[in-house]
């Protein structure tokens, strides 16, 4: 059983880690070189993580990564349009009309009433392919991630030894990560 798990396991990986790969074009994600190499290993640190913790079956994996990745590649997005939004209002405000202010106030409204509605449909279809517990799992398995990361990144700019995925360089998997 335990080596079917780490076949399915590794097979996932690829798999995602292929997902990734072709749904980024030359230049794209998290750029080029030793980024990618840094991304890819972010990567996969994120499927292992995810898939040890929400203790995934095999037939759960399969129809949860696509689930999820579909819905993190639209939260992403409309987060960092809603970014660019506030920096744009933030660097031009002296400049913009009274409209144009309610204009995008009703923007980044919009924008939070939009990925609220993702939440919830996201929530709707995972129910379909998860059982409950592993529902709310999920949430809480997602911020044990970014902790985990931030604990990494920390310890990085502290130049302490990392626990986690290491590189060629001997860096942590948030070696590329820089926000």
């Amino acid at each position: 059983m335990k080596r079917i798990t780490t076949t399915s396991l590794a097979l996932i990986m690829l798999m995602a880690a292929t997902f990734n790969l072709s749904a980024q074009g030359p230049g794209q994600g998290l750029g080029q070189g030793a980024m990618q190499g840094e991304g890819e290993k972010l990567t996969a640190y994120k499927i292992a993580f995810f898939t040890k913790n929400l203790n995934l079956t095999p037939a759960e994996a399969e129809k949860f990564w696509p689930l999820y990745n579909d819905f993190s590649a639209r939260r992403n997005k409309l987060q960092a349009d809603r970014l660019l939004l506030m920096r744009y209002a933030a660097q031009n405000e002296a400049n913009m009309s009274e409209g144009e202010i309610a204009s995008t106030a009703d923007k980044l409204t919009q924008s939070f009433a939009d990925e609220a509605s993702m939440v919830v449909s996201f929530n709707e279809n995972l129910k379909k392919v998860l059982p409950p517990a592993k529902v709310i799992k999920l949430y809480q398995v997602e911020n044990q991630y970014k902790q985990q990361l931030l604990r990494e990144l920390n310890q990085r700019r502290q130049g302490a030894p990392q626990p986690g995925i290491r590189g060629r360089t001997g860096q942590g998997a948030a070696a590329g990560v820089q926000k």
